[in-house]
């Protein structure tokens, strides 16, 4: 037998399994993002001064495979939809920092022309279309917006940018087809989400009818997103400790314009401080990373209303105080970066097995893991 023909009909399999799921197709034109299952995932972290590469075992337990120099302070750390490249935000020079990832060993390599220059305002939040063409960071300046090369990973400034935004845009997101994208105006009295068309050859930013959009009146705060129901509802973590920003605002997202509606009895209440979100890979359940009491609160998603329901046994003790958090692109596994809160926590990673039906979370033997570090931000990988 050819030593090329079981990777041929794995391929083979593989994309079959992405034709009958309809990712890809024109009933379904989100972006297929199948992965092999044999394949190893990767997490990456921003720690102060470094970046740290694990690889995850089958059971979710994180190895550390290797330290290298980093940015001193994240606001943003990504990885693109195809686990090709990394990008981090080095806020304090102003700059992000890019590397390719090898697929066999998880390493990474330094993209030439790296790090990329964001101007003289600092960034911070970053996101990835999921064609991984543009990339889009946060800073005073508004939201800055990129080219991605898609074979080195270079970054190219588009032209416009940066796209003006509200008072002090924190994170941002794409939405999963691609098609818009959404900041959070920490700094704006109303809390607002400014929003946005992308266009699709030059990745510029339009401002969509009715922008920035609101989220609770006199409720500063908004900062990290999250998608959930396919990308039918977008959510924002309202982050902040002068005001009892103890909530998620939730939206229904216009499939058309892009527009957005806040949800039915949101805001949901969360933990204190609940600055970073995440969603699992299915929509199907969201969880907030609430760094002031040291726990997560866990929720289903109402796949028709996109309301929010606290899971049985939520909030989770956290073990410290969680301040990233990232799903594997799996669903199955949760890692939390964490920092000392004022209420006494542990730093370090902690890592948790997310029940596939009940959304509950359970710690992973020996969580957690790399305590000697403080952890800035988080983001997985499976090439």
């Amino acid at each position: 037998m050819s030593p090329y023909l079981p990777r041929l009909i794995a391929a083979i399999t593989l994309a079959t399994m992405c034709l009958l799921s309809g990712c890809g197709s024109k009933s379904n034109p989100m972006p297929c993002n199948c992965t092999n299952p044999g394949a190893s995932s990767y997490l990456y972290a921003a720690v102060a001064n470094s970046i740290l590469s694990f690889k995850l075992g089958t059971d979710g337990t994180p190895t550390l495979l290797a330290s290298q120099a980093g940015p001193n302070d994240s606001g943003g750390l990504v990885a693109d939809s195809s686990s090709k490249f990394v990008y981090v935000s080095d806020f304090s020079n102003g700059e992000i920092d890019a590397f390719t990832i090898n697929k066999s060993t998880g390493a990474l390599t330094q993209v030439t022309g790296s790090p990329f220059s964001t101007g003289p305002a600092p960034g911070a939040g970053i996101a990835i279309d999921p064609q991984t063409r543009f990339l889009y960071l946060t800073n005073s300046s508004g939201v800055l917006g990129y080219t991605i090369n898609s074979s080195t990973g270079a970054l190219t400034s588009i032209t416009g940018s940066p796209f003006p935004a509200g008072s002090t845009p924190i994170q941002v997101i794409v939405d999963p087809t691609g098609k818009f994208l959404y900041a959070s105006n920490n700094g704006d009295s109303m809390g607002t989400i400014s929003a946005y068309s992308i266009d699709s050859t030059t990745g510029a930013l339009t401002p969509i009818a009715g922008s920035p959009f609101p989220t609770q009146p006199n409720f500063p705060g908004p900062a990290g997103f999250a998608f959930g129901g396919g990308g039918k509802f977008l959510y924002v973590g309202m982050a902040g400790t002068a005001n009892a920003n103890n909530v998620v605002s939730g939206f229904a997202v216009d499939s058309t314009t892009g527009a957005l509606t806040q949800l039915a009895g949101s805001p949901f209440a969360a933990g204190k401080d609940p600055g970073h979100i995440a969603s699992d890979p299915k929509g199907k359940f969201l969880f907030t990373a609430n760094s002031q009491d040291n726990t997560v609160s866990a929720f289903t998603i109402d796949g028709t209303s996109g309301a929010l329901t606290l899971i049985a046994g939520s909030p989770f003790a956290a073990g410290g105080g969680p301040v990233s958090l990232a799903v594997d692109r799996d669903g199955a596994f949760v890692y939390l970066g964490m920092q000392p809160s004022p209420i006494a926590g542990t730093k370090g990673l902690s890592a948790f097995k997310i029940d596939g039906t009940s959304g509950a979370w359970t710690p992973l033997a020996g969580s957690p893991f790399a305590t000697s570090q403080f952890f800035f931000g988080v983001t997985v990988a499976k090439p």
